[in-house]
């Protein structure tokens, strides 16, 4: 029982002993290398300098440090600024170069290599096929085969190669071969592999670029010129990003310049001097999140005027440059007036026009151009494309979709970019709001935008991918960018990015800005006049005016900075909108009195007497600090109708101050937003509190006053608890910001606990804090945050350096102490510099500051912090445990730092720490252990298998990683070390073994793993067949948990499998051959043949893709796996996707090309050394067989000429040692090994030719030599030709000729068989195989021809009637032909031939009695079957050597054959002959006792039988007849189509016109439209006639009743007829007295369904009715459909009265009294007629009784609404019936007396015209 086994399991667990690890450095010590100095001494020598710690200055991008101008006077920004600035302390590995050396050289190791030459690469595009030229070479090539064998014998042979026929020892061949096979070889088989995606999580040490301050996608635009219609006035620009979706601004105002300098000058009064930093006219804007939705949008302003923006917009709109002299004199006084409004409101702005321009439709455009690409935009984006000055097309910006498609700024080719077209802004639709509605409807192709009068001007840019590093560069504070060569040059800014969603970042540069964004003014209820109204923003520092600080960023063309900046004016408007944007610098160190003012001024656009320029009508203000915290965020503030009072500025405007007015009774009217990009102010409560703590403790100042608390230094302690706690409350994005310093202070706190009134307090591990902050951010802290900087924390005053009167820790008391100096506790301090990554993508980057000289009574970081660990419990321990990775990491680099500084890491390894440390250490370790091995146990039991997956997945790349890092480690270069350290990872051979099952199946067959009997089978478990023991196992897991199997289902996706099918193939190329053949002797031979299975599946997992199969370039790269992408660096992804260059595809080919390569041959060796191990043994046939099934599978890959020639050579080998493997045991191989050979011969590669032919002769000699015959090789040669022929579409018949003259050289050649019979049987199977090429280029030439091929498949099928094994494989062929087009009738008919074909023969093998006796049982499903029954009667018998020898011929060959004949047809609707297939299958069941088997026959049947009453339609029928010398073999041939049910005959006649239309020429080829008979003479001889008719299926009367049911009527169908009227005068219709009818009947050499769609009509029968005689027959129709649709059940109303219509309705020509009258109104004068008079007599009588039955029936049908109808037909049916009733009462008397001496049995035998036709 299940408890029992785990009773012993856990028993002999007990008796395990743990086993201490070995100290490595230890052991060297004690036990000496023996192995001389070399690579292998090398390797295991441990260096001793291996650590160093280098402080490496920061590097800083700008020409001058950013830091503040004031000072460090606060300790925050002190601190702040010191983690930006302070030099790196990196730890250096002097020996680690190589562990990062895979990534960073994987190119560099991929130089040099060989372009391997694979056939699908070299093959000709198959659809050149139809051109003319083809099609003559075909011709051509027709002529040269159907010459003599003469030609065959005088063509020139492939290169032999040399020494073949040479008897050599098999050792020496072996030898030979192994020299060739490892000569030139690639000695790194991961430089070939691709990596992994990067989002696995290895722990691989690559040193990570230094951490820098973030960029996204960088555009550099430039603006190049502006010019309007007139030039009147200045006009001021401005650019920014604006994303769509988002509606977020991402991007800060760019101001640019572009008037003349004379404008410039009208504004000279109010503009003294510009500085350089205004004069930009190109920036550098970033985007972080590029998308189809973000705009680049210009905004115009100009110097406010008199009037609204219409008015001043109107000239612009109305005047045109080209008649500037025209208007000269308006356009002067316009000029003047500018002037003088530029004099006097020259400081003041007014919105004036904006355009957008749709960024990624620009660079997707631009990508596609040439490299000098001018687009012109026009109205609502439309631009047109500029090469030369020529307009080549016009574009729509609708043109790019709208979605998440690739977005990339990093690789198009740049554009200048012509805007002509503005749109006028409009005074109350200035809203950012506003904006984002015109922005998205520009997009839609309907906009009301086109709808707008535009503004015509010309703004010509230049936008392109920004260089890497631009000269002459600002940052968005103004500092100068490395390199700066010259101060005085117009400089190009880099525009401040607010990107659409927050970035993970920290902060790594000092930076502190302040946008103030003004957006709306409700002056609607103000008193007084206040309509020209603009805002003035100032910084102040104090309430004075004075105090306004110049710190104000400013525009273009102007000062750099400036104390105040006014708002843009709408004219006359009380509640304006606003766009402005006013950019501050804000202070380093701000104090309650910094505050922002806003004055609010009426403007006097008119210059009055006595009325002053500007009226202030408003005042309000924001402080800057709120309880000590900066204001940011959005604010709708009250406004002050005076001047605030003094000391205004520490009270918000909210607060209402005594005896000051306000507009609108102190209600919120103005509404402005302040964004901060600060590196100093956090801007969030929880982290602000916590520093603002921190700093109180470091500088002693109590009381603290956070907020409205007032904290004393008795309640500092819990407050500081409570506000670390807090921080897991704190946003995630400020707490990567300010990481660095965050952790910084938390291990402050930790290692060195305050004292707080001279007691040391008790504060939470930082442990708690890491994980709370990873559980707070998705996928781990590690996982969100680029890098950490922990800064050196302030030093505290020497007041805090008090005895302790505690215990150092709280959680060990044995630990005391006395703290020492500030400047030791700061040293002993790990001040570093760290990057947290959680998955591969970035390794952890530990840079520390300060030197680690601590006295002994100090606490270490790495103590304190392992001790923390081990003590902790609950989620704290939990949270730790999950970033357990980030707490090494920093334990390692405190560690690195004590031993480096102190000097010990010489010293042995158990006196570099203190015990109780390693105890902790050891404690952790082990709970961590445990933790990892329960839960990886814990979930193989229980999770599902989408989990497991993930933990396989995370192994495989481990390993993965680590031997791709032992692969190009320099270090292991060397062949002997390689093999050592494969040594190391043998046992992955038995584990990637055990994996089988659960790897992905490359192979894409029915039978996973290709062999009949499968991997995993009870008989192979039962054996033991797993490669690892359990006590193994468990002594490596150090746990008494024994082993758990995993779930079957679980299956690994093809990626995984991949990774590890390539770390086999490495051990396997790496490992020693005498270490690989000594492990292969110690396996079964089940687990041999699962070693097989697993080569087997490495072959089909790296065959190579052919660059057509393979568009998408590399067949590696996987693409499923890119979150880390869209998580962290989003564009990534984007810039991956992008079409890759012709040159990189090139470069990946070879890359892939050398993969396939280097896998096989690593398979090739890995066979070999298996053959040589097995060779001795006695299972090695069994073994051998699965050695030549791979071998087999890899020549049926797509493999390259190197690949194929050594694979060639070592399947030579192996037939030559072993040669009855193929001629007695593998004989179903040895008809794949032709197969796969003769394939090859036929390569267009002459190397590969030359290797297939030898091998193919060497097959013949060897086959021959055993029995001096070599008939089964003969047979499946010929057979193999014949499926090759078949199914083949890259067959190539010319070069399959230069093979077969190559065997024949060898065979001219080889001395030794010179008398033998062997050469002229090597002639006669060449030969042979030249007739049945013959045949091969008609096929090709028909290949578009279906029922040509099909004939020509029939044909040869035919010629093998005496050869059973070939005709089975052409009847198959035809069968898969037919599949292809759907035809499945026929396709049932060819297997149902091919079971005929194996039933006869297994007739004359076996006597079983429930075995088919032959073809007659078949009869009953079809009558052509019998024509498989002419191989009985011939002397071929099925016990001759290589006959009847295919799988088919066996019971379950069989049994197959009819399952497959059953389900075609059912496929084809014929469920009645599934039924006659089953009566064949059940016997053979029944006597098998298979239940099972007949269980489902029998539901089948049940189905098939449910289905018979369902609406069916089978083939309709045409007779074609071919005229014409351009036809060819089918001149004046004639056959019936089968054709899919409804086809009409313009279909067929259309196919067939297309198609030889195309042939022979369009007006080559015409198509008869009658049926009539063709008089050849009568026809043009240079052109093709077709005639086609349609024909129905034709039964004798005494047929009839047993063609029953729809089904009787449509099978087994010979006979067919069709019908052609005409006159004796040769038309084809006349009166009815002259309308004679021609019945033809044809007959067909086979009835349908056949395994062709068409048959050749072997009889013709012509019979011609005469007029009276075709009047018979149509009365006759007429009554049926009468009658037919009386007693129709359910009754149709509508049917039954359309038939009374053409019955009794109004008289038309030829009705039915016309007809009386013509052939009844006289007695014919002609006796012969009489008895066709009396007939139509009567017909007559009957039609009109039926036209009474149908009358009563529709009487009682109708509704009230239709009895006026009913009586018009009854009065109609009356008039009829007296018409007739004299015509249809005469008798004839003479019918009634014998007038002549014999009697006739039917009218067709006295009166009718018979033409036969044989």
């Amino acid at each position: 029982s299940a408890a029992t086994v785990m009773a012993e399991r856990r028993a002999f667990a007990q008796k395990i002993k743990a086993v201490e690890p070995v100290d490595f450095e230890e052991y060297l010590i004690t036990h000496p290398p023996l192995i001389e100095s070399g690579p292998l001494r090398d390797l295991i020598e441990f260096p001793p300098d291996d650590i160093e710690v280098l402080y490496t200055p920061r590097e800083c991008r700008t020409l001058g440090q950013a830091v503040p101008e004031e000072g460090e006077n606060d300790p925050h920004v002190r601190d702040c600024v010191r983690s930006y600035t302070e030099d790196w302390a990196v730890v250096n590995r002097k020996y680690d170069a190589s562990l990062d050396f895979h990534l960073t050289s994987q190119k560099e190791r991929q130089r040099g290599l060989p372009k391997q030459v694979f056939e699908s690469d070299e093959l000709p595009d198959h659809s050149s096929y139809q051109d003319d030229q083809v099609n003559l070479s075909l011709l051509q090539l027709r002529v040269i085969w159907a010459c003599s064998i003469f030609d065959l014998k005088n063509s020139q042979p492939d290169a032999l190669l040399p020494h073949l026929l040479d008897r050599v020892p098999n050792e020496e061949i072996d030898h030979h071969n192994e020299d060739q096979r490892k000569s030139n070889r690639h000695r790194e088989l991961f430089a070939l592999h691709p990596a992994l995606d990067e989002e696995e999580p290895i722990e691989r040490h690559c040193v990570p670029d230094v951490p820098k301050e973030h960029f996204g996608q960088r555009l550099l635009v430039k603006c190049l010129s502006l010019k309007f219609e007139i030039e009147i006035e200045p006009i001021f620009a401005s650019l920014a990003l604006y994303d769509v979706k988002e509606k977020k601004k991402i991007s800060e105002n760019f101001y640019f310049d572009l008037n003349s300098e004379q404008t410039k000058f009208m504004l000279r009064p109010h503009i003294p001097s510009a500085a350089i930093s205004t004069l930009a006219r190109s920036a550098v804007f970033s985007i972080t999140y590029p998308s189809q939705d973000v705009f680049l949008v210009i905004k115009l302003e100009k110097v406010l005027q008199q009037g609204d923006i219409g008015e001043c917009a109107e000239p612009y709109m109305v005047f045109k440059e080209s008649d500037a002299a025209k208007n000269k004199e308006k356009l002067e006084k316009l000029r003047s007036q500018s002037e003088q409004f530029c004099q006097r409101l020259g400081r003041y702005r007014m919105p004036f026009a904006w355009t957008a321009i749709h960024l990624m439709n620009i660079v997707n455009s631009a990508g596609s151009l040439e490299r000098d690409t001018e687009l012109e935009m026009g109205l609502s984006g439309s631009w047109s494309e500029r090469r030369n000055s020529s307009i080549v097309g016009r574009r729509s910006l609708e043109r790019t979709t709208s979605g998440d498609e690739s977005c990339s700024l990093t690789s198009f080719r740049p554009a200048t970019l012509t805007v002509t077209n503005f749109f006028k802004q409009e005074g109350d639709r200035l809203s950012d709001e506003d904006l984002y509605k015109f922005l998205a409807d520009m997009r839609r192709p309907s906009s009301v935008l086109r709808r707008l009068r535009p503004i015509t001007g010309r703004l010509k840019i230049d936008i392109s991918p920004a260089p890497e590093n631009p000269h002459y560069c600002l940052t968005p504070d103004l500092l100068q960018v490395k390199p700066y060569p010259d101060s005085r040059v117009r400089p190009t800014k880099e525009i401040l990015e607010f990107p659409a969603r927050d970035i993970y970042v920290p902060n790594t540069t000092y930076r502190n800005l302040l946008h103030v964004n003004p957006q709306s003014l409700n002056f609607a209820n103000r008193q007084g006049s206040a309509r020209n109204i603009t805002v003035k923003v100032q910084f102040m520092n104090g309430e004075d005016p004075s105090n306004a600080m110049p710190v104000i960023f400013g525009k273009s063309s102007c000062a750099e900075y400036s104390k105040e900046a006014y708002t843009a004016v709408v004219y006359h408007n009380r509640s304006p909108d606003f766009h402005d944007e006013v950019k501050i610098k804000l202070p380093a160190s701000l104090t309650d009195h910094h505050h922002i003012l806003f004055t609010f001024y009426h403007v006097s656009c008119q210059q009055k007497q006595n009325t002053p320029l500007e009226t202030p009508v408003g005042y309000t203000w924001i402080p800057m600090l709120q309880n000590g915290r900066l204001r940011t965020g959005h604010f709708c503030l009250p406004v002050s109708l005076e001047k605030p009072p003094q000391s205004y500025s520490v009270l918000s405007p909210d607060v209402p101050l005594p005896g000051m007015k306000w507009v609108d009774n102190h209600r919120g009217v103005f509404n402005v937003e302040v964004v901060a990009a600060s590196a100093i102010h956090t801007q969030d409560q929880y982290l602000d509190k916590f520093f603002a703590l921190v700093h109180a403790l470091d500088e002693h100042m109590f009381p603290v006053r956070i907020g409205d608390m007032r904290i004393m230094e008795n309640n500092l302690e819990a407050e500081l608890k409570s506000s670390i706690a807090a921080l897991n409350s704190a946003q995630l994005e400020p707490v990567v910001r300010f990481l660095h310093l965050l952790l910084d202070k938390l291990v402050l706190l930790m290692v060195r606990p305050p004292v707080i009134a001279g007691q040391i307090g008790t504060l939470c591990p930082p442990t708690y804090i890491i994980s709370e902050s990873s559980q707070k951010s998705p996928g781990g802290l590690g996982g969100s945050v680029h890098y950490a900087t922990m800064a050196r924390s302030a030093v505290r005053p020497s007041s805090l350096n008090l005895n302790r009167s505690r215990s150092l820790s709280n959680s060990n008391p044995d630990i005391s102490g006395t703290p020492t100096s500030p400047d030791d506790e700061v040293r002993s301090i790990i001040g570093s510099k760290v990057e947290l990554r959680h998955t591969d993508l970035y390794a952890v980057y530990l840079m520390v500051n300060g030197s680690l000289m601590v006295p002994s009574c100090s606490q270490l970081f790495h103590e304190e912090l392992a001790l923390q660990w081990v003590v902790s419990s609950g989620s704290v321990r939990e949270g730790a445990l999950q970033q357990a990775w980030f707490f090494f990491e920093l334990m390692v680099k405190s560690i690195i730092h004590h031993l480096y500084f102190t000097d010990r890491l010489q010293s042995p390894r158990k006196n570099r720490f203190p015990e109780r440390f390693m105890d902790d250490i050891t404690a952790l370790v082990s709970t961590i252990a445990v933790k990892c091995v329960i839960f990886f146990f814990l979930r193989s039991l229980f999770c599902s298998s989408r989990l497991m997956f993930g933990l396989h997945k995370k192994v495989i790349s481990v390993v993965h990683n680590l031997l791709s890092s032992h692969d190009s480690d320099p270090r292991y270069a060397d062949p002997e070390v390689k093999a050592r350290v494969a040594l190391l990872y043998l046992p992955l051979i038995g584990i990637v073994m055990e994996t089988l099952p659960q790897l992905y199946d490359f192979t894409e067959s029915h039978n996973q793993w290709g062999r009949p009997g499968g991997p995993g089978t009870e008989e192979q478990e039962a054996e033991g067949n797993s490669m690892i023991s359990q006590t193994v196992a468990m002594a490596i897991a150090g746990t008494s948990v024994p082993q758990m199997s995993r779930p079957s289902s679980f299956l690994l996706n093809t990626q995984s499998s991949r990774s590890l099918l390539i770390c086999l193939l490495w051990v396997l190329k790496n490992a020693d051959e005498m270490v690989l053949q000594k492990w292969f002797t110690d396996l079964s031979v089940s687990q041999l043949s699962r070693l097989l299975d697993l080569l087997y599946l490495c072959v089909s997992c790296f065959e190579y893709k052919s660059r057509e199969r393979s568009p998408s370039g590399s067949a590696f790269g996987s693409q499923e796996n890119l979150r880390w992408r869209k998580d962290m660096t989003h564009w990534r992804q984007t810039s991956e996707k992008m079409d890759k260059t012709r040159a990189e595809l090139e470069h990946e080919a070879i890359i892939d090309g050398n993969l396939a390569t280097e896998a096989n041959l690593i398979i090739l060796d890995t066979l070999e050394i298996i053959v040589q191990t097995v060779s001795v043994t006695e299972s090695k046939e069994s073994i051998l067989g699965g050695v030549l099934k791979v071998l087999l599978h890899s020549m049926a890959c797509n493999q390259s000429a190197l690949y194929l020639q050594h694979c060639f050579a070592t399947q030579r080998a192996l037939v030559s040692k072993f040669p009855e493997l193929l001629f007695e045991e593998e004989t179903e191989q040895c008809a794949d090994l032709c197969l796969r050979l003769l394939r090859n011969c036929s390569s267009s590669i002459s190397t590969i030719r030359a290797h297939a032919s030898a091998s193919l002769y060497l097959l013949m000699r060897q086959n021959f030599e055993i029995g001096n015959n070599f008939a089964r090789v003969k047979m499946q040669v010929t057979m193999s030709l014949s499926s090759l022929v078949g199914t083949s579409q890259n067959f190539n018949e010319e070069f399959l000729r230069r093979s077969l003259k190559t065997i024949l050289t060898y065979a001219e050649e080889d001395l030794e068989l010179r008398e033998t019979t062997f050469p002229d049987q090597v002639q006669d199977l060449v030969f042979n195989l030249h007739m049945i090429l013959s045949d091969t280029v008609k096929m090709k030439e028909h290949q578009e021809d279906p029922e040509m091929l099909i004939d020509l498949m029939y044909r040869i099928a035919k010629g093998y009637q005496t050869s059973p094994d070939l005709r089975l494989t052409w009847l198959q062929n035809m069968a898969g032909k037919h599949s292809e087009r759907n035809n499945h009738a026929e396709a049932a008919q060819c297997l149902v031939h091919s079971a005929a074909l194996v039933a006869e023969y297994l007739s004359m093998l076996e006597d079983r009695k429930y075995l088919p006796v032959g073809c007659v049982t078949f009869q009953n499903i079809s009558s052509n079957v019998l024509e498989e029954s002419a191989v009985s009667d011939d002397v071929v018998s099925p016990d001759e050597e290589g006959i009847c020898s295919g799988k088919y011929f066996t019971e379950a060959g069989l049994v197959g054959l009819l399952e497959q004949a059953a389900a075609s047809f059912s496929m084809a609707g014929l469920y009645e002959a599934v039924n006659e297939v089953y009566k064949v299958l059940i016997p053979v069941h029944e006597a098998n006792r298979d239940a099972k088997k007949l269980a489902t026959i029998h539901g089948k049947l049940q189905e098939a039988f449910g289905k018979i009453n369902g609406k069916r339609m089978f083939g309709t029928y045409f007779r074609v007849g071919f005229y014409g010398s351009k036809f060819g073999d089918l001149d004046e041939q004639e056959f019936v189509y089968k054709e899919p049910a409804i086809t009409k005959l313009a279909e067929i006649s259309h196919r067939l016109e297309s198609f030889y239309g195309e042939r022979f020429g369009e007006d080559q080829v015409e198509v008869i439209k009658d049926s009539n008979p063709v008089d050849k003479c009568k026809l043009d001889p240079n052109k093709a006639f077709i005639q086609i008719t349609y024909v129905e299926p034709y039964f004798d009367t005494y047929e009839m009743k047993d063609r029953i049911t729809y089904f009787d009527k449509n099978y087994n169908l010979r006979r067919f007829v069709y019908c052609t009227p005409f006159t004796l005068d040769g038309r084809a219709h006349g009166d009815l007295h002259e309308q004679f009818k021609r019945k033809t009947n044809l007959t067909t050499s086979h009835a349908f369904p056949y395994i062709k769609t068409r048959i050749n009509i072997i009889h013709k029968e012509e019979i011609i009715s005469t007029p009276i005689e075709v009047a018979i027959e149509d009365m006759q129709k007429k009554t049926q459909e009468l009658a037919f649709a009386t007693h129709q059940d359910p009754s149709d109303a509508k049917m039954l009265q359309m038939v009374l219509q053409g019955s009794v309705g109004t008289t038309v020509n030829q009705g039915p009294l016309e007809v009386a009258q013509v052939f009844l109104s006289e007695i014919p004068s002609d006796p012969k007629l009489y008895r066709h008079h009396n007939k139509l007599r009567l017909c007559f009588k009957d039609f009109t009784k039926r036209c009474e039955d149908a009358l009563r029936k529709n009487k009682s049908l109708i509704g009230p609404d239709q009895k006026e109808y009913q009586r018009e037909l009854e009065r109609n049916y009356h008039r009829l019936k007296e018409a007739l009733q004299p015509l249809i009462n005469r008798k004839i008397p003479q019918l009634y007396k014998p007038v002549f001496s014999f009697s006739f049995r039917d009218s067709f035998s006295r009166m009718s015209l018979r033409k036969l036709d044989v």
